[in-house]
């Protein structure tokens, strides 16, 4: 039996929006395996490999069409970026 195609689901903002949300994620990961590639010790590498494979798991399960979630997210993703940078 053949697939059905389905249209893609119509949203009423800007879908820059959802990429400024993946662009905030890809930096954010970055700086986790950053962390894991120059960790002092084998916990410290493993919780950085882990927060960007969690990350990368958590942005993807964001739907294109869910704008309270996609500002949500880019919210939490710079804020978390912007610790990681405190903290450096």
């Amino acid at each position: 039996m053949a697939k059905t195609a389905v249209a893609p689901e119509i949203v009423d903002f800007d879908p820059m929006i959802y990429d400024i949300m993946r662009e905030t994620a890809t930096e954010l990961r970055g700086a986790y395996i950053w962390l894991a590639r120059n960790a002092d010790t084998d916990a410290a590498r493993e919780a950085a490999t882990a927060a960007h494979i969690a990350l990368w798991q958590d942005v993807n399960s964001v739907r294109g069409s869910d704008f309270a979630t996609i500002t949500a997210k880019t919210e939490e993703y710079r804020s978390r970026l912007r610790q990681l940078r405190a903290t450096a």
